[in-house]
Parts: C-alpha cells; structure tokens; sequence
C-alpha cells in the first residue's frame, strides 16, 4: 500500500499519536529509517506533522488535534528529559496570576527560545544534580512533566529573574505555604546546593512566619542580594547574609 499523506494522517490520528520519533514512525508505518526520514521530510514540507526538534515531531494535519493547543504539553516535547518550570509552573498551581509570555521548560541539555505555532518557549539548561523534582500533570486527555510544589518555589530561588522577580517568587511562596512539605523543601534545597538560593528562601519563609534551621545552616558565607537584578543596597541581615533591596532604584 501506498503511504499517502491522508493515509498516514488518518492511521496517526486513529492510533492517538500526537507526537513521535522518527523511530516510533518507522515502526509504525513499517518502514526502514532511512524510508521513514525522507517520508517525515516530506510530510513536514506538506504541513502535516511539524518538527519540534532534532527526531521528534508534531502531528498538524486532520484538523487541529488536541495538543496543538495545549502549550504545557507542546513545551515538555522540545526537551526530553525535560519539565514545566519557573513562571510557567507558579502559574500552573495557581500561585500567581501573571501568566508569562512564553513556557518555560527546564532540561539538561538546550537552552534558548523555540516557537511552535502561536506558542513561544524558554528551554532553562540545569545542572544534572539540579535536574529533579517533578511529577506527571494532565491537561484534557494529555500528559506531561511539571515541578513538584517544592521544586517549583526553589527553582524561582534560584533564578528569579524567570519567574518575574523575587516578588513574584516571595508572593508564590506565601500562596504556595500551606501545600508545601517543609521536610522536602529544606532535602531538595540542600540537593541544589546554591547558598544564595538558602538564603532568600530562608530569608522570605521567616517573614511569612517559618522558621528554617537546615535552610540556616545552607546559607551563604557572604551577604548576597535578595534581588539579583537590584543594586547592592537595602536591609543587610546577618541571620541570613541577605541584603534586602527590594526597594533599591
């Protein structure tokens, strides 16, 4: 049998295939590889999949399936293993309503923007032993990696400046208080092993009324800026070795 392009879209839509390597697209159409590559060049060229990276694409024909609107979803296939992360997963679990203009996806290999379709994302390269913490999340009928709550907020520690600034981190923080387990927070914090990160966490949970010794005994030997992106001027807080300069020009 002739593999048309309808053909395959329909066989692809039939079986609930969204996204695929070229190797699940070999064995499915039951093609050697070097068939199957040149048949997914020339579906590309079509419009009926799309290339979200090297080896791995995107059905796009017979309509618009399901994950085509789905960005948290599209964001977890343009890097594997990779999760939702930063603004992107503060906003997922509801602790801040500014939504970010693009998807961040933590991995361990690429980094830059990537667009897809209407979509815009930020892949965020992590160190291997910082590249932990999440857990499976459904939208509709699709699944994908996200950030546990914990890993979430000590992520946005880490890096503020990608989930809007240490306001948006402090204020997530105290919206994300009463869900958090402390026990794992202050494990996971030490897994990161980034005193800074200690620091302003420890810093922001004693203004929200918790008190961290294991964050303590983490901080930095030296004072460090609670916002990384602010001059190096405030409250200095020897508890912490935090320099408050929130209000910093």
């Amino acid at each position: 049998m002739q593999l048309t392009t309808k053909y395959i879209v329909r066989l692809l839509s039939e079986l609930g295939v969204s996204t695929f390597s070229t190797e699940e697209y070999a064995r499915l159409m039951g093609l050697p590889l070097e068939r199957a590559h040149a048949s997914l060049h020339r579906l590309a060229r079509s419009g009926a999949v799309r290339r979200l990276r090297r080896g791995r694409y995107l059905l796009a024909g017979h309509g618009e399936p399901e994950s085509l609107g789905r960005p948290l979803f599209l964001g977890a296939q343009l890097a594997e293993p990779g999760y939702i992360a930063f603004w992107s997963a503060l906003h997922y679990y509801g602790w801040t309503d500014q939504a970010p203009r693009v998807v961040f996806v933590a991995n361990t290999r690429r980094s830059g923007r990537r667009q897809v379709g209407a979509f815009g994302f930020q892949l965020v390269r992590l160190a291997r032993h910082r590249f932990f913490g999440y857990r499976t999340a459904r939208e509709g009928s699709l699944e994908f990696p996200v950030a546990e709550p914990e890993k979430a907020i000590l992520d946005a520690f880490y890096l503020p400046r990608l989930v809007g600034g240490i306001d948006v981190a402090a204020s997530s923080t105290a919206d994300a208080l009463a869900t958090l387990d402390m026990g794992r927070l202050e494990d996971y914090a030490a897994r990161m092993q980034i005193p800074s990160l200690c620091s302003r966490l420890g810093y922001v949970l004693e203004d929200l009324g918790v008190e961290s010794e294991a964050l303590r005994r983490l901080r930095a030997r030296s004072y460090v800026k609670l916002e990384p992106l602010r001059p190096r001027r405030g409250r200095f807080v020897s508890k912490w070795n935090v320099i408050d300069n929130r209000g910093a020009g």
